[in-house]
């Protein structure tokens, strides 16, 4: 007779031998697949802020020397996937070199310019893109009606100063328009339109900020009060 204490020999040896079910080792393999998974996510994230951020800090050191360049040898006319204007946030404490187009080459380097939409000063829309990471537009959904942002060109500087935040949909381009949200009719008014991702490390939205231009001030004169004591 097999003595009752025996019954439980053979689980206990492959208890002690590692010996698992299959279903528990397959659970526990989801587990960590997932858990690899979430690794890999995280670590796409922090390129997609960090590491495209540093390119474009890079990028923005040379082309701010290019736009110096340009503007010392009186070269103005836009040139696609080259500098065409500076722009500041004194809000924000940041400032940017502005390239000219917005293809995902020129968008690795900085903010883009809509070629088809006004140029700085103008009546219309001066239209710019920018990627939603931290050397970029990270921090625009900060910027609240009365806020500065201040275009810089060759010749003069040109102080917008925020009228409207608003998000809207990827197909909604009209916010680009001459007129923004009225598109068809001839603009009035001198605007300058930021556009970004959002929500942040998404990009079903686009955040947008409108400006309207207040003043402009030739180079000549300096920097304008709204800059001083910034670089």
């Amino acid at each position: 007779m097999t003595d009752i204490a025996e019954w439980g020999a053979p689980a206990r040896v492959r208890a002690e031998e590692g010996w698992e079910p299959p279903s528990r080792r397959a659970w526990r393999l989801i587990g960590e697949l997932m858990l690899t998974a979430g690794v890999v996510a995280v670590l796409f994230a922090a390129y997609a802020t960090y590491g495209k951020s540093w390119q474009i800090e890079s990028e923005q050191n040379g082309l701010a020397t290019e736009l110096d360049r340009r503007w010392a040898a009186s070269v103005e006319r836009p040139v696609a996937g080259q500098p065409m204007a500076r722009i500041h946030i004194p809000k924000l404490d940041r400032q940017w070199a502005v390239v000219e187009g917005v293809s995902q080459a020129d968008l690795r380097k900085g903010p883009g310019h809509y070629p088809s939409t006004a140029q700085p000063g103008q009546i219309g829309n001066v239209a710019i893109a920018g990627h939603r990471i931290s050397s970029i537009f990270w921090d625009i959904d900060r910027l609240h009606q009365g806020d500065v942002i201040v275009a810089e060109t060759r010749t003069g500087w040109f102080v917008y100063r925020v009228v409207r935040q608003r998000l809207v949909l990827p197909r909604q381009v009209e916010v680009i328009a001459p007129s923004p949200g009225r598109p068809g009719q001839a603009p009035r008014k001198a605007m300058l339109t930021l556009t970004t991702c959002n929500p942040k490390f998404q990009n079903w939205q686009r955040l947008i900020v409108h400006a309207e231009l207040v003043r402009e001030q030739a180079k000549s004169s300096g920097r304008p009060a709204e800059l001083k004591g910034r670089p």
